[in-house]
């Protein structure tokens, strides 16, 4: 079995991380790179989307500071 690295990461371990945090925070997460020339930018390209949206899906917003922090208004 040959596994394939991208630096010091192993390139089948990256389904395995989204997966373990997708169950453990009970989100889903759908990515799909259309085009690249390196898996190397495509990792990156992954990553730093899933960085963008935690970073909006943590942050308040001081317009919504009276409401509760849900789509559906409950909690």
């Amino acid at each position: 079995m040959t596994v394939v690295h991208v630096g010091d990461l192993q390139l089948e371990l990256l389904e395995d991380f989204f997966d373990g945090f997708t169950h453990h925070a009970g989100a889903n997460l759908h990515a799909k790179v259309l085009y690249g020339r390196s898996n190397h930018h495509k990792i990156e390209a992954i990553f730093k989307c899933w960085a963008r949206a935690m970073r909006y899906a943590c942050s308040t917003d001081e317009r919504l500071k009276d409401q509760l922090p849900s789509t559906k208004g409950l909690l």
